[in-house]
């Protein structure tokens, strides 16, 4: 599952690659990594307006919610992931799939690989080839606040694995499903962000990005929470040796 992800380019590459400003000018800041449990926000392009970026908290919550239970929330109900299949059939995700899809910005992320015959967890950081920005799929929340300004949360959703990612994080899910983060190719962004016709939905669900992917391992400290690890350190592959990574 999709839990960690980077965004590390500064806003005016990000405004110029998708021809959208950002809502709050200056309100974003980069991240190298940000883990999704954090309070730090996604950038997101939503369904009613492809030339305004958002920021969103990570997690799609229910409309209504009192912000400050969103530890307890995710702890219970994991949202920063909204899986494929469920999205029609869930309660709380067939709310926002036909008419609140975004596009969630990304430069990167991070999943863990296990390795054989050991509990050992190493992390790998997936990226686009020439360091081009990409988008996940995904869905979002609309929520008041006091002041009745809107604050969004969103979800990246997942979908089955490819063989390539299939190599790497290749740990099932409890279901058996082994899982990759859905990454939209930049020609379906449009009909992603303009459709609420459910079969049309469900193809563009079906696809994947043509962009071409690379991955390699990072340093375990990505999963220590005691580590500051939003910084480039954390990008820097580290060769790994089973037992001395």
């Amino acid at each position: 599952m999709c839990y960690h992800t980077s965004l590390t380019k500064q806003e005016n590459q990000i405004t110029a690659v998708f021809n959208a400003v950002y809502n709050e000018p200056n309100s974003f800041e980069p991240y190298y990594h940000f883990n999704g449990w954090e309070n730090k926000n996604l950038s997101i392009i939503k369904q009613d307006d492809e030339t305004i970026i958002d920021l969103a908290t990570w997690g799609v919550l229910p409309t209504n919610f009192d912000l400050s239970k969103r530890t307890l929330f995710l702890a219970k109900t994991n949202t920063l992931n909204a899986t494929r299949e469920r999205l029609f059939g869930s309660n709380l995700y067939s709310q926002f799939i036909q008419f609140q899809k975004c596009i969630i910005l990304a430069d990167g992320f991070f999943e863990p690989h296990k390795v054989s015959a050991t509990n050992e967890k190493i992390p790998y950081y997936f990226k686009e080839k020439n360091n081009n920005l990409f988008a996940f799929a995904g869905i979002y929340s609309i929520i008041e606040d006091q002041d009745s300004n809107p604050i969004y949360s969103a979800s990246i959703i997942t979908t089955e694995a490819n063989p390539f990612f299939k190599e790497i994080h290749n740990k099932p899910n409890k279901f058996g499903s082994y899982r990759m983060p859905l990454i939209l190719d930049p020609k379906d962004y449009w009909d992603w962000l303009h459709t609420s016709n459910e079969k049309e939905i469900k193809t563009i669900l079906q696809t994947f990005t043509k962009q071409e992917l690379k991955a390699y391992p990072v340093s375990k400290d990505l999963f220590k929470t005691s580590v500051n690890t939003n910084n480039s350190k954390i990008l820097e592959e580290v060769p790994f040796i089973q037992g001395l990574f």
